[in-house]
């Protein structure tokens, strides 16, 4: 009996090891997704050679504490809101005695000197790298009084591609634009219509739109490339659409920003509630229809999160159900710290402290629920610095 026992043990086949590197491309990039830390996503792809093949989740801004550095900086501080945690890492040396002034997509930034003469780099916040410019398109004489001018810079593609065209945006609301492809030509100034000052800019199927304040007017300047002309940049426009209101309107908006919302071009609009004194925001896509451009209100982002910065591109993203971390989707988040005086400093004591800059300036986190009139409203999270002369900055990191 005890033999037939050990044939009968010997006759059980044991389980197979799995092998772990051959799991289905679709369960891996579902697991990697799911994986709100960072460093476990990063643990994740070190595994083996198909894990790190999996694909990555899109990934959400950072938000850069301040964007100066000085002399002596050797390290900044990134605030990640999908992990409520504080990053800190240390700068290219390139990047030193700069204003951070845009970004994109992969870690780029485009940075311009705090002394003068004002002149222009483009680095890799992550890796270091920069992107080759020529002195002309270094140089910015355009900007006649101070780095100050500059407010805005955005990309219309990586700045590693030879087609990508820079915007750069005053506070005087004046713009140039420059091509990274056309290395001989300096900056173009684009010719605006007297008396008309323009909020915000962003490039969208291959042309650049600008905003008045109150949205009434839309700008559109077509962009093309003749390597013969001098300058090859041609700038066509601009082309000035009167735009028309379907529903609630806000009259005089704190700020206005525009992007682009699942294919259409849309813009957010920040007011304070006479209620509360609170901000809130309102969101709009342009319809068009019979040559008739109207703003019409969308009360949802649905899957999506908007990221609103004074200083970069906003951006919408998707966000999967349930979020990522600190990050909910059908909400706003956005930086700021002028609006700080509509506040009481001490009330911040009862919101969410977050964090503190390099240079002591202490980051607070506000969430707005409801917009005008008790109306339930898209969410806003505002991350106010309390001092300082720079707006927090949204970055946008490689995926991983």
């Amino acid at each position: 009996m005890a033999d037939g026992d050990d044939s009968m043990e010997q006759g059980r086949s044991l389980p197979s090891e799995v092998d772990w590197s051959n799991l289905p491309d679709d369960l891996l990039g579902m697991i990697r997704s799911r994986l709100i830390s960072r460093r476990g996503r990063a643990r994740f792809a070190a595994t083996c050679r198909s894990w790190r093949a999996a694909p990555a989740p899109p990934a959400l801004p950072l938000l850069l504490l301040s964007a100066h550095s000085s002399g002596m900086d050797i390290k900044k501080n990134l605030y990640c809101p999908e992990e409520r945690e504080v990053l800190r890492f240390e700068i290219p040396g390139k990047l030193r005695n700069t204003r951070i002034r845009g970004c994109y997509d992969g870690g780029w930034v485009a940075a311009v000197t705090t002394t003068p003469p004002v002149t222009f780099a483009i680095f890799n916040l992550f890796s270091g790298a920069e992107v080759p410019l020529s002195r002309e398109q270094r140089n910015m004489p355009w900007v006649v009084r101070s780095l100050w001018d500059i407010c805005k810079v955005i990309f219309s593609d990586v700045p590693t591609s030879g087609d990508c065209v820079l915007a750069a945006m005053t506070h005087q609301r004046n713009t140039a634009l420059c091509r990274v492809g056309s290395p001989n030509a300096g900056w173009v100034v684009i010719e605006i219509c007297d008396r008309v000052v323009l909020d915000d800019i962003v490039f969208f199927q291959g042309a650049l739109y600008g905003l008045t304040h109150n949205s009434q007017k839309l700008f559109k300047f077509d962009i093309s490339v003749n390597e013969d002309a001098a300058p090859p940049l041609v700038v066509g426009g601009p082309y000035i659409f009167d735009v028309h209101w379907h529903g609630y309107r806000i009259e005089s908006p704190l700020t206005t920003s525009i992007f682009e919302l699942h294919g259409k071009l849309a813009v957010a609009m920040m007011a304070l509630s006479w209620e509360n004194n609170k901000p809130f925001f309102k969101v709009f896509q342009l319809d068009v229809a019979a040559h008739t451009y109207t703003w019409k209100e969308v009360v949802t982002l649905g899957d999506s999160a908007l990221f609103l910065g004074r200083s970069c591109s906003s951006r919408v993203l998707h966000v999967q159900a349930g979020g990522r971390g600190g990050v909910t989707k059908n909400h706003i988040y956005y930086s700021d710290h002028w609006h700080a005086i509509f506040y009481n400093y001490p009330k911040f004591r009862k919101e969410a402290y977050l964090a503190r800059s390099e240079y002591g300036e202490s980051m607070y986190c506000c969430l707005h629920q409801k917009s005008r009139d008790g109306v339930e409203g898209i969410p806003s999270v505002g991350h106010y610095m309390t001092n300082g002369m720079d707006y927090p900055l949204w970055c946008f990191p490689p995926d991983y």
